[in-house]
């Protein structure tokens, strides 16, 4: 019987996984809700893992899943990942181990970088950027969270945003007024009501509003669109190797508009590449070429 494997790319909002077969090719895919465990029960975060596996082996045995590896959001704020790894591995019906590791391995070798060595940024509900040997992190800045920081990232657009529509009212003012039929709310103090009623991770679903409306020429949203690509490089300025490969990814810094143009721009003597795979099927064929190492 073929030997399948499995990759999961853990986000914040998103948990997206892939199957491929001995040859490389997808035989399914599955999406969920976010597994990031840092500040939210573990339990949940390995619901939403095992929903996205199930939906990517459909009707497959999953004890025909000769190897499996997770590239988890918040891998640092684990107090036991061995012991996450081991309970994520019953929860999916896994015989073969679960190979944990930061999301930022996955999503390095989705810019077709194959020996592990390089520097990533990430760019979407937080922000991080890590140079990697391997599964070695060798530096890092930012993924301090939307507490402390994540700077430039969706969630950080979502909170400019909303400040910004709680600061001008004015009808006439564009960005404001998407914000507030998004929100639902009519008042600066209904905008405060929805912020706090909710995780707060919720506020990244602002940012699609915000690059749409920079690509528009909107000068609010412009303006904070350029200033999320600043800290963006910032972040990789704090972090790369000049003679190494960068890669971009999340859905703020590689999709179209006025964020990654302005980013590839600060960037452009670095050459960064854009994924050439998405990071779950990355994870998917690095667990293939781990499925006979030691963990």
């Amino acid at each position: 019987m073929t030997t399948l494997h499995l990759g999961v790319d853990a986000g914040g909002t998103h948990t997206r996984a892939v199957l491929l077969d001995t040859t490389g090719a997808p035989l399914g895919r599955g999406t969920s809700g976010g597994a990031n465990p840092a500040g939210r029960d573990p339990a949940k975060a390995i619901e939403h893992l095992a929903a996205a596996v199930s939906a990517a082996l459909g009707p497959r045995d999953p004890g025909r899943v000769g190897s499996c590896l997770v590239g988890l959001a918040g891998y640092r704020a684990l107090p036991d990942p061995d012991g996450f790894a081991r309970r994520s591995a019953a929860a999916l019906s896994l015989n073969c181990p679960v190979r944990l590791v930061p999301d930022t391995v996955p999503a390095l070798a989705s810019g077709g970088v194959t020996d592990g060595r390089g520097t990533v940024l990430i760019a979407g509900t937080g922000a991080i950027c890590v140079r990697l040997d391997g599964t070695r992190t060798l530096t890092r800045a930012g993924g301090l969270g939307w507490l402390l920081g994540d700077e430039g990232s969706g969630f950080w657009l979502g909170r400019e945003a909303l400040r910004h529509a709680h600061a001008h009212p004015d009808p006439a003012d564009a960005l404001g007024g998407a914000v507030r039929a998004h929100c639902a709310a009519d008042s600066p103090d209904e905008l405060l009501r929805w912020a706090y009623d909710g995780p707060p991770q919720r506020l990244a679903g602002l940012a699609p509003l915000v690059s749409r409306l920079a690509a528009d020429g909107d000068p609010a949203a412009l303006a904070i669109a350029r200033t999320a690509a600043d800290h963006l490089a910032d972040l990789v300025r704090a972090t790369v190797a000049p003679t190494e490969p960068l890669v971009l990814t999340g859905a703020v810094a590689t999709s179209p508009g006025p964020i990654r143009t302005h980013l590839l721009h600060l960037l452009a003597d670095l050459t960064p590449r854009l994924p050439v795979t998405d990071a779950a099927t990355a994870a998917a064929r690095l667990a293939a070429g781990l499925a006979h190492r030691p963990l």
